[in-house]
């Protein structure tokens, strides 16, 4: 089974950061792999 990937952008304030890292880390530990833009 291939990998999943998910592309983050986010950037500027902690009001889009946060939210973002709380997504890449939920999703990382179901297996995906996380990019960030």
């Amino acid at each position: 089974m291939s990998t999943r990937t998910l592309v983050i952008m986010a950037g500027g304030t902690g009001g889009h950061i946060m939210p973002g890292l709380a997504v890449a880390h939920e999703m990382q530990s179901r297996g995906w792999r996380v990019l960030w833009i």
